[in-house]
């Protein structure tokens, strides 16, 4: 029973991430998609770093690198118009990392 509704959970967070992910690609320039990505990245690295015990430091380091990089990727994105795509692309992996964590 406890397994089933950790798979649901899964699928849930993977859905969401792949609607984040169209949506913040199809949009030009809002800065309220970019914010919620940043928040979803910084939700899956925090629940990759609290799934780790303890022993397991390069997992954990990992994880908080990624947020770390969600992080990032919005100061990029707030300092220069010029690098969109590339605090997009940072966030993209900060998502897809986090995600996998999340299934080790």
């Amino acid at each position: 029973m406890a397994l089933s509704i950790l798979e649901i959970m899964y699928i849930v967070l993977i859905v969401l991430a792949i609607g984040i992910q169209v949506v913040l690609y199809k949009s030009k320039s809002n800065n309220s998609v970019i914010i919620i990505n940043m928040l979803f990245g910084l939700l899956l690295s925090y629940l990759a770093f609290t799934t780790f015990p303890s022993n397991f430091a390069i997992q954990r380091t990992l994880a908080v690198v990624m947020g770390i990089v969600a992080i990032l990727a919005v100061v990029i994105k707030f300092r220069s118009e010029e690098l969109v795509l590339l605090s997009k692309i940072a966030l993209s992996i900060s998502i897809l990392v986090s995600l996998a964590l999340l299934f080790l």
